[in-house]
């Protein structure tokens, strides 16, 4: 029989061989391909009040849009205080400048503060990665945009959209439709780098195989294979329809564009708005970049582009735009590090920059860059601020802004902490747009800094998705606010000037 003490003094044995063991095993053990074998810790197990993330209260206090504070006043909830003022904005909050250089901007705040007096269509562009995917951040922020400075319209969108998940427009197309990208795992070195402004292009194939079965019952097995036979359509078709959560601003546009090359021969395009108004046009040959424009008047419910021909031009977007005010592009580049820029076609950007109006660029990448943990992120920093510099060369009227990369978490034991990197990356971003003569507004720091994605993500409602990397709709609105706000603040400090 055993005696209740042996059976005591082995679990004394066994914790204290424990104990000594968590005290001597490092917190992770690093493995092949980038993985990890994590421990428990003394610290994480004797810790009964776990972990704290960053206080994130104050700036859903100062940036809660106050649209939203009113519909929260009304429905008998308490509103909470004022949004911030650009005028009383604190630093972490504020755009940074290269030394000696605070008049990065100037250019675009010369083109807003004309808008009084002009019908001028001021165009800025946003790029990004997913983390703009879908029109947030963007939507919100060109509504703020166009309801202080006027314009409407969505601007610049795709002829294909596989997502569909844009909350400002609707895109259905052909399945004829084929998109070249300059980024992600579509990218083919071989392939012509026609790429215009959206990072890419389109076209397609009036011809296309259709697939007859073989006979199954057959005992020949020829008359088993199944047979190809090439047939032509007579047209291919995209259709931009009005999205039941747009901003009423998106949902009106005063001049459609389309933007295309056409180097082989001439194609019809049929425009219905109306189910009995059909409007026909010929795209021309042309081996330059062009933009078909066509004026619109009315309400927008939905417009059919169809194409007739017998080559397909190279397609790069189509517009809804207003004659005048702001818009601002969503143009997200899912995959991306920010670095593709290079890839385009040096011309065909140069024109459109021009042809367009783009007087303003925000660039937001980094997320991509995080998972892959090294010491030095000096190679980023000089691919960055190649980029910045042929965006400068391309476009030199145009004012740059660089968003530093978001906080970005991983779990490690029971706990989600920032990867060790970002700070790293957001540096070499902060560095690249400084050299290159460009604006900088560190996104990480506004946020709450240091383990302040879980503060995101916790937050009722979420602010941001349980992949701890992109934020939920609310939250890149709450994003869109505070960056408004930033360049809002630098507008009255040039304004005053």
């Amino acid at each position: 029989m055993i005696k209740p003490y042996r059976s005591l003094l082995l679990l004394v044995y066994v914790g204290v061989l424990l104990a000594v063991a968590l005290f001597f095993l490092p917190a992770s053990i690093p493995l092949p391909n980038g993985y990890s074998l994590r421990f428990f810790t003394l610290e994480s197990l004797l810790d009964t009040k776990g972990k704290q993330y960053a206080d994130i209260s104050d700036i859903e206090k100062k940036f809660t849009p106050a649209e939203e504070k009113a519909t929260t006043a009304k429905n008998g909830r308490v509103s909470g205080p004022k949004t911030a003022q650009a005028d009383t904005l604190e630093s972490r909050f504020k755009i940074q400048f290269p030394a000696g250089n605070d008049t990065a901007l100037f250019s675009f705040f010369r083109h807003l503060q004309n808008l009084r007096n002009s019908e001028e269509l001021v165009r800025a562009l946003h790029y990004g990665d997913s983390q703009i995917e879908g029109d947030r951040i963007t939507a919100f922020l060109r509504n703020k945009f166009q309801n202080r400075f006027g314009g409407c319209g969505v601007g610049l969108v795709p002829l294909q959209d596989a997502l569909g998940n844009r909350t400002s427009i609707q895109i259905n197309s052909d399945d004829a439709w084929k998109r070249m990208r300059a980024y992600g795992p579509d990218y083919r070195k071989k392939a012509p780098h026609h790429y215009g402004i959206l990072g890419s292009y389109f076209n397609f194939s009036f011809s296309y195989t259709q697939t007859i079965p073989g006979d199954t019952a057959a005992t020949d097995s020829l008359r088993r294979q199944p047979k190809y036979i090439t047939k032509k359509r007579s047209n291919i078709w995209v259709e931009y329809a009005k999205a039941p959560g747009a901003y009423a601003r998106d949902s009106r546009f005063e001049n459609f564009k389309l933007l295309y090359s056409n180097p082989g021969a001439p194609v019809k395009l049929n425009v219905q708005i109306r189910k009995d108004s059909i409007k026909t046009y010929e795209l021309p040959v042309t081996t330059e970049p062009s933009v078909f424009e066509m004026p619109f008047t009315g309400n927008f419910k939905k417009i059919r582009l169809s194409f007739e021909g017998t080559q397909s031009p190279e397609f790069y977007g189509a517009a809804l735009d207003c004659n005048s005010g702001v818009v601002i592009d969503n143009m997200p580049f899912r995959g991306s590090s920010g670095t593709e820029f290079v890839r385009m076609n040096k011309e065909t950007l140069r024109v459109q920059f021009q042809q367009l109006n783009v007087k303003f660029i925000i660039l937001q990448y980094g997320v991509n860059v995080v998972p892959h943990v090294i010491k030095d992120y000096g190679y980023y920093e000089k691919q960055f601020y190649t980029q910045l510099k042929l965006l400068r060369e391309l476009a030199p009227e145009a004012s740059i802004l660089v968003v530093g990369v978001s906080d970005v978490s991983r779990k490690e034991g029971e706990v989600y902490t920032t990867y060790p990197n970002v700070e790293k990356i957001r540096d070499a971003q902060r560095n690249a747009a400084f050299k290159a003569g460009c604006a900088f507004w560190d996104l990480y720091t506004a946020m709450g800094g240091k383990d302040s994605m879980p503060s995101w993500v916790f937050a009722k409602p979420a602010l941001a998705n349980k992949d701890f990397t992109h934020f939920t709709p609310k939250g890149a609105q709450l994003v869109a606010e505070m960056l408004f706000k930033s360049l809002m603040y630098e507008y009255e400090q040039f304004s005053r000037k």
